[in-house]
């Protein structure tokens, strides 16, 4: 291409470096570079993913609290930056909403409420924006100071859920208790069956004649709730930081009796509610629930898909709900985790529940709380010339290292060819330059004695962060 074809469409510049000359000279300016070509705007497709890279950071989560509020700020600066991309970003921010105070859950149901009231039956979408664009309601780091605040959330979250209608994640604190009205709406509201992640959920502790009754009766919010939920794939209920001594009377209950009641008396005849239906339920949580409707609902339900389960057992009594829970749904799991209730007494003597290996033998992590249960693996009648099954245990943590702990581990290490670390939970390596007599006193000497034995077995010992010693 010449230089003439390109520059035809615009006329030729003269310079007259001495235009009041008698006989002043002209010639003409080239440009040194061609003329750069058009570019091609981008459709609002591709800019829609480039700015959810930004806008969907993974490393947020990370930082505390005031940063991740300035970075949020930052990200809803992008709407100044050019009016084509307010189409775009407002949909992408709406989608994730993580809130840190009452007053801004007060504020965004107010705007959300008064955007769904001005929404005019013309418009072919029935759902009102930016209600529709939310997918993800996050309050889990809401700090609540008072009672006024908890009505406050309740009576905001009434008036929210229904103009949420795609709403597939809800995160609460572990403070808020919601009312019966609120998990009505809740319930009540378009999409729900397309609820995916329900954390944070605190239910209370019956007391008094209500301890009787929540068996008797058949009617249970949250129960009404999870039936609506058949697409729900992580689910997080805690329990008030309470006891009831009238529930210790329930501990004793036979789950197989009942079953056998209600087969020969009908359903009047039995307190057990029909069971769920959660196919897709991949991880579940279960801090300190007492035997209750809900547990016993949650354990006869089938969960076909449960991979990974939390478990704080509300009573650590020889007859724990932990083992029933553990017989019915760890067949197969791959994460399992049990903490030890903040209302019990830590006690490292207490009689350890039986094995937990035979209960789960798809297992690849286990982290554990005192009281340490025990890994023995079942004893299995094989036929001549047959060898015992392997366990797939990988990553076993444990709060602190105690010798009948490392037995049992140097006993079960014929059966766990792939396990690979063992993890310290609350011991941290001493820095290099420490003594000689230093390293092998107390903690420290217990930590150096696991980490020879293990080493010949090639298994490492970490501490609480993860790291070797120095």
């Amino acid at each position: 291409m010449s230089l003439a074809d390109l520059y035809t469409e615009s006329p030729a510049i003269f310079l007259r470096p001495r235009p009041l000359a008698r006989s002043p000279g002209s010639f003409i300016l080239l440009p040194l570079l061609p003329r750069p070509r058009p570019v091609k705007p981008l459709p609002a497709e591709v800019w829609s993913t480039v700015l959810s890279y930004v806008i969907d950071d993974v490393e947020e989560g990370r930082l505390g609290v005031p940063e991740r509020r300035a970075l949020l700020r930052d990200k809803w600066r992008l709407l100044f930056v050019c009016k084509p991309w307010v189409d775009v970003v407002l949909p992408l921010l709406y989608s994730r909403v993580h809130i840190f105070t009452v007053s801004s859950l007060e504020k965004f149901t107010t705007h959300l409420y008064t955007s769904d009231r001005r929404w005019d039956s013309i418009r072919r979408i029935p759902y009102s924006t930016p209600g529709r664009w939310v997918q993800t309601l996050d309050l889990s780091e809401v700090v609540v100071s008072h009672s006024a605040e908890l009505l406050s959330i309740d009576s905001n979250l009434t008036r929210l859920f229904p103009v949420l209608p795609f709403l597939t994640s809800f995160h609460l604190t572990h403070e808020i208790l919601l009312s019966n009205r609120a998990l009505a709406a809740l319930q009540g509201k378009d999409g729900i069956g397309e609820l995916r992640s329900l954390k944070g959920f605190k239910v209370p502790v019956p007391g008094g004649q209500s301890v009787v009754q929540s068996f008797v009766s058949g009617s249970n919010p949250v129960i009404g709730l999870l039936r609506q939920c058949p697409r729900l794939e992580q689910l997080e209920i805690t329990c008030m930081d309470a006891v009831n001594s009238e529930l210790e009377g329930f501990i004793d209950l036979d789950l197989g009796s009942l079953e056998e009641e209600k087969e020969k008396g009908g359903e009047s005849a039995s307190p057990l509610l029909p069971p769920l239906n959660l196919p897709q339920l991949k991880f579940l949580c279960l801090s300190s629930i007492p035997i209750s409707p809900l547990f016993l609902t949650l354990l006869r339900t089938p969960l076909p898909a449960l991979r990974h389960l939390v478990v704080t057992p509300y009573s650590d009594g020889p007859t724990s709900l932990l083992n029933v829970l553990l017989a019915t749904h760890g067949r197969n799991l791959i994460s399992l985790r049990i903490n030890t209730p903040r209302h019990l007494p830590i006690s490292i003597d207490e009689v350890p529940p039986p094995s937990l290996l035979t209960y789960c033998p798809e297992l690849h992590y286990l982290a554990l709380d005192y009281p340490l249960p025990v890994l023995g693996l079942p004893n299995l009648e094989l036929t001549e010339g047959e060898s015992p099954r392997p366990h797939p245990l990988r990553v076993v943590t444990i709060p602190r290292p105690s010798t009948r702990f490392l037995r049992e581990v140097e006993v079960s290490l014929p059966r766990l060819p792939t396990l690979t670390v063992v993890r310290a939970r609350m011991v941290r390596w001493l820095r290099a330059g420490v003594s000689g007599k230093a390293l092998e006193a107390g903690v420290q000497g217990e930590m150096h004695e696991w980490r020879r034995k293990l080493a010949r077995k090639g298994v490492r010992l970490v501490d609480g962060e993860w790291r070797d010693p120095e």
